[in-house]
């Protein structure tokens, strides 16, 4: 290959790494990307209902309170939200309605790196191991992975794609803050109420390690969702739990 097929062939690559890069935030690749795992979630809230209901998904709960408030009444209904948003989303922008099949597979691989640092966060503050995923132990798998899947997407949702844009607008729109420190302060907010919404707390008293584990994730997903929108950030959530509540129990137990 001569000098001038290597550069030509370089340009090709960074021009499709750019192509990715914008492709993947955006709202209709976005919604292919997590449509499996909303699916998922749904199909796995009727099958699991009785164990999901001592499980518990919080952000999922917050959700179906605000539509119950304003009189609109039904589980799917967060589901049906998300789809309904980001297609709105996709229409605001005119964009043609064409997707990348092979940037989903790269979102996906692209969402397992990105998961590996709240591993990491999470070893260093000692929840790795002996924690999340041996308390539910005792679920069945496929409730664990429902549970795991619906925290990636929802909490996503609520404290990063809804939270951070209320904060964001509150404090650069109307007040006239400068766009970085806005940035930073809403995923400083949003951190916040991510770690007060898990209630880090062990028989009544404040667990440190887990309240410094919690509101670092929160800081860590709100920076990776302004910088790589909302699919990725909810994929590295997904698998992190998957791994935490299903794989890592699964071989601890030699299932």
């Amino acid at each position: 290959m001569s000098a001038a097929d290597e550069t030509d062939l370089a340009a090709i690559e960074e021009t499709e790494l750019e192509s990715y890069w914008q492709e993947s935030t955006r709202p209709l690749q976005v919604l292919v990307f997590l449509l499996p795992l909303v699916l998922f979630y749904e199909v796995g809230s009727v099958v699991w209902q009785q164990e999901l209901a001592t499980l518990g998904l919080a952000a999922r709960r917050l959700l179906n309170t605000l539509f119950e408030i304003f009189g609109v009444f039904g589980m799917h209904l967060p589901a049906l939200a998300l789809v309904a948003v980001l297609l709105s989303w996709h229409l605001l922008e005119r964009r043609p309605w064409r997707i990348r099949p092979s940037g989903l597979v790269v979102m996906a691989a692209e969402s397992c790196i990105w998961a590996a640092p709240i591993l990491v966060l999470a070893a260093m503050t000692g929840l790795l191991g002996g924690g999340v995923g041996d308390t539910f132990a005792e679920f069945p798998a496929g409730a664990r992975a429902t549970t795991a899947i619906g925290a990636g997407v929802y909490e996503e949702l609520v404290f990063r794609f809804v939270l951070i844009a209320l904060a964001h607008g509150l404090l650069v729109d109307i007040c006239g803050v400068r766009e970085q420190i806005g940035n930073v302060l809403a995923i400083g907010f949003s951190a916040l109420v991510f770690a007060a919404y898990h209630r880090s707390g062990v028989d009544g008293q404040i667990h440190v390690a887990a309240v410094i584990f919690f509101f670092a994730s929160g800081v860590y997903l709100g920076t990776l969702f302004l910088g790589r929108g909302l699919g990725i950030a909810a994929g590295a959530h997904a698998i992190y739990d998957l791994l935490v509540l299903v794989a890592f129990p699964a071989m601890s137990s030699g299932n």
